[in-house]
């Protein structure tokens, strides 16, 4: 459906928790969007799509495992009511759009719909594999959202290490190429990704909120 989307300026911060839940900084104009909600992203495009081509560009798509619906409150939104803010851990590091609606259950539905969806999209993909170096070892570290953490060297296949999900106490990042996961007894380990760690990032969070989620579910049932 039609809304008005704003992008707010790339954020740079280096820590992962205030990269999500911190203030967002003031962005530009009001543009009209047509929005939709896929089982995998959230796209619109600035103009009715005229052709099967156009409607295979959107203007924008964001892979929900990599977006995270946000506290939108801030005196920048008072001319916009019914909002609510996207982040997005990308290869630029984190974006942040925040989409207006004309209703207050638009807005709910909206909110509701993309929370859902994302939750769905990580039971779904389940795991992130990427090369990452550590302690000057190439290795390939995955993030299961079942099993949780596994580094094992790329030459020999060697578990350097296995994590499980409520091992994890804190992760951080350079907002350039570094991770660094903190776990319970072991301590603090280093990962050099060599490119921006956002996307991973992000898709830790989502793998947690959906394990959070499943646990609530049944603990209800």
């Amino acid at each position: 459906g039609w809304a008005r989307v704003q992008q707010q300026e790339q954020i740079t911060s280096h820590s992962s928790d205030s990269s999500f839940d911190s203030g967002t900084s003031s962005g530009g104009g009001w543009s009209q969007a047509l929005l939709a909600l896929t089982d995998s992203h959230i796209i619109w495009w600035e103009t009715v799509p005229a052709s099967p081509q156009q409607w295979s560009q959107p203007s924008r798509s964001l892979r929900l495992i990599q977006t995270r619906l946000v506290n939108h409150r801030s005196p920048i939104y008072q001319t916009e009511q019914y909002c609510i803010c996207i982040r997005h851990g990308g290869e630029d590091g984190v974006s942040c759009h925040v989409i207006a609606f004309d209703s207050k259950s638009d807005q709910a539905a909206w909110a509701t719909g993309v929370v859902a969806t994302t939750l769905n999209a990580a039971r779904r993909v389940k795991k992130w594999i990427t090369q990452v170096g550590y302690k000057g070892r190439n290795c390939e570290l995955t993030v299961d959202s079942d099993e949780g953490f596994s580094l094992k060297e790329a030459e020999t296949g060697n578990i350097v290490f296995s994590k499980n999900f409520p091992e994890l106490v804190n992760s951080s990042d350079d907002g350039a190429r570094l991770l660094w996961l903190e776990f319970r007894q072991s301590g603090e380990e280093e990962l050099d990704l060599g490119k921006n760690p956002k996307p991973l990032v992000f898709v830790i969070h989502t793998f947690l909120s959906a394990k959070i989620q499943q646990l609530t579910d049944s603990t209800r049932g």
